[in-house]
């Protein structure tokens, strides 16, 4: 039986008097790919900031490998082994490629003040510059190590992004919005990537995304909310022939 990596539990958040999200129910496996998908303003987005520590929950829990995550903080949310990107890309444009991954790298290496003062971590600085090669040469990015971030194309922007979380070693990856901004093709190659890197890493994977043919390609399990509330769950077909969403997020034929 495959491991229950997170687990949302009736799970509200209100602002004010606005409900955002509305006792929401949503499980993720190990290795699975689950997808939320909904219009905009939908809840999607604070979803993964209630996950993520930026928001505190008002009601339900949240169980990351069976405990409860309410009231972490985001920084030990990653520690933890959760990580994520966001919608529009959060790289550190101005520094390389390889100096973005050994960033993240150095969220998992915990050097005192005095080593890091007179420089007497070599070892462990040489480890994080080979482990560092190592991702990007796994994710095809090693040709681009000395470039500034920004002057990447926007694919390859996305997936520096991606291969930064996975420098922390995540065992949940949480997508926000991935193939926003792609032309097809970048999309296809998303598509294919965000695959191999769930059975490279042994991640789970919770996406937010609008691409239709890129859910439906690639999820395990789809949620559907709106306005906070789930309206309907299941597989990719489950999810295709299931009327709610036909009329509200696939679209239907129009009678001639």
């Amino acid at each position: 039986m495959s491991e229950k990596i997170l687990q949302l539990s009736s799970m509200g958040i209100k602002f004010g008097g606005i409900v955002a999200i509305d006792e929401l129910n949503l499980e993720v496996n190990e290795k699975e790919i689950v997808a939320i998908i909904g219009p905009n303003g939908a809840g999607k987005t604070t979803a993964f900031n209630c996950i993520t520590g930026i928001y505190t929950p008002t009601s339900g829990d949240i169980y990351y490998l069976g405990r409860s995550i309410l009231n972490v903080k985001p920084e030990r949310i990653t520690a933890l082994g959760i990580a994520r990107t966001f919608q529009n890309i959060r790289l550190f444009k101005e520094l390389t490629v390889f100096e973005n991954v050994i960033i993240a790298l150095h969220l998992r290496y915990k050097d005192n003040l005095f080593t890091s003062t007179f420089k007497l971590n070599f070892k462990k600085e040489e480890e994080k510059i080979k482990e560092a090669e190592k991702l990007l040469k796994s994710q095809n990015l090693y040709k681009y190590k000395d470039e500034i971030s920004q002057s990447l194309s926007y694919g390859l922007q996305r997936r520096l992004e991606i291969a930064r979380a996975l420098a922390t070693k995540p065992k949940l990856l949480l997508l926000d919005e991935p193939a926003a901004g792609m032309n097809p093709q970048e999309t296809n190659e998303l598509t294919e990537y965000i695959k191999r890197i769930r059975d490279e890493y042994d991640v789970s994977i919770l996406l937010i995304e609008h691409h239709m043919d890129l859910v439906m390609d690639i999820s395990d399990k789809i949620y559907v909310i709106d306005f906070g509330k789930l309206i309907a769950e299941g597989t990719s077909k489950e999810i295709q022939n299931n009327d709610k969403v036909i009329k509200a997020y696939l679209g239907e034929e129009e009678n001639a």
